[in-house]
């Protein structure tokens, strides 16, 4: 298994993750199996950067403590469901995106909004949070290229405001 993985590139191309067999010398060919959209942002196979869901608002309390979003579960509970419940709503902008390892334990957890400025739209992100001793840049590339992919399904550009 370990071998397949080392021989497979992985690209973003116009919304989609690709993965392209290297065995292939130029790496031309495209395994069309492994063509996938970018609905869940997998963008490493160690970690799954996705839209924060119900189940995992208490899991995430440790994390928005330790980047001062809350201090308190029953208003991380009722703040995090307002957001989560607003992404049906066109006026509203607000997402909880979270980065989960292979095992499910949250490692990194940001707040991203979609702003309008004279450029356009740009995706803010002023809290990040990453919280992990093992591999701290293999969760900041995840949690980067998800917010790239989210950045190209708004439609806006991605601009990073703070990380803690």
């Amino acid at each position: 298994m370990s071998q397949l993985i080392l021989r497979k590139a992985y690209l973003i191309v116009a919304g989609y993750l690709m993965i392209k067999d290297k065995r292939a010398g130029d790496g031309s060919r495209v395994e069309t199996k492994g063509v996938m959209p970018l609905e869940g942002m997998i963008m490493d196979l160690a970690y799954q950067v996705a839209d924060m869901t119900i189940p995992e608002i208490d899991r995430a309390f440790p994390l928005a403590t330790a980047g001062r979003i809350a201090t308190d579960l029953s208003q991380w509970r009722q703040f995090c469901e307002t957001i989560i419940k607003g992404h049906d709503q066109p006026d509203r902008n607000e997402r909880l995106i979270v980065c989960a390892n292979g095992r499910g334990y949250l490692k990194a957890l940001c707040m991203t909004r979609v702003m309008q400025t004279e450029e356009g739209p740009v995706l803010d992100v002023p809290v990040q949070v990453i919280a992990t001793v093992v591999d701290e840049e293999g969760v900041r590339r995840a949690m980067h290229d998800g917010l790239v992919a989210l950045a190209y399904k708004t439609g806006s550009v991605l601009r990073e405001t703070a990380a803690a």
